[in-house]
């Protein structure tokens, strides 16, 4: 099973650990509120949980060149992948927006519909007071990045020039470097992000990133390795991948499923 993402769409987001320090504190207090939205204390869904299990049945796992690796599921009608990057950890903090991204790749083999509930996902953090983060809104995401860029903007053309006009040069330099990471974050975002939707036989597969949040005053320093659990509504069931980052190194291995 195993669909592959793009080498390129990886690449993209791996491009994001430059970002460092791009919003004022204040700035930064509308995705403090923002992302914060989206916790969850705990998961009491009453459905059937269905768990990657490493060497059980329908269960693959495989290491590729491209950094990231991929863990797929199959059960019934649907066959789901998840791709996580082993530098994730380190690229976290350095985004404008502080958040952990994973990517989903869905085949549905039915005959009628199977929805994707992108905003429905979820991603627990086990050592940290296991807070549950609910996956983020790209729109809203992209809606208060364009915020940023006007506030960058205004602070600079009508506070930090006027008030030192002898750095203007230097100061423009450093607005537009600014603007440039946040454009290619919602650039990213709006190409990559993965929404909600219906698959069908016609429409069979679809595959794009999925980001939570990590502002929360649970959620301390990261301690290597840091295991996660990603929980996807799929049919009439949980779909549990556990993780951890960095992903165990080791042999490339792929496990085949038996029928």
């Amino acid at each position: 099973m195993s669909p592959s993402p793009s080498y390129a769409a990886c690449c993209i987001f791996r491009e994001y650990h430059a970002y460092t320090e791009l919003v004022k504190p204040g700035l930064c207090a509308v995705f403090v509120f923002i992302c914060g939205s989206f916790g969850f204390s705990a998961d009491k869904s009453s459905l059937p949980t269905l768990r990657w299990t490493e060497g059980a049945p329908n269960c693959t796992v495989q290491a590729r060149d491209d950094g990231h690796v991929y863990y797929g599921l199959s059960s019934g009608d649907f066959e789901v992948t998840l791709a996580v990057d082993r530098q994730e950890l380190e690229m976290v903090p350095h985004r404008a927006i502080p958040m952990l991204g994973v990517l989903l790749t869905f085949h549905y083999k039915g005959t009628g519909q199977f929805e994707v509930q992108q905003n429905r996902f979820t991603l627990e953090f086990l050592k940290h007071f296991q807070v549950v983060q609910g996956s983020l809104d790209a729109n809203s995401m992209l809606q208060h990045l364009q915020q940023n860029i006007e506030d960058l903007t205004d602070e600079a053309e009508h506070h930090q020039i006027p008030k030192h006009p002898d750095q203007k040069g230097k100061k423009e330099a450093e607005l537009q470097a600014r603007l440039k990471d946040y454009t290619e974050m919602m650039d990213f975002i709006s190409t990559r992000a993965l929404r909600p939707g219906l698959l069908d036989p016609s429409n069979s597969s679809v595959s794009g990133w999925v980001f939570f949040s990590t502002r929360n005053k649970w959620i301390g320093g990261w301690r290597k390795p840091e295991p996660f659990v990603l929980r996807l509504p799929i049919e009439n069931e949980i779909v549990e991948f556990p993780f951890e980052l960095p992903p165990k190194q080791g042999k490339v291995e792929l496990r085949r499923r038996d029928q």
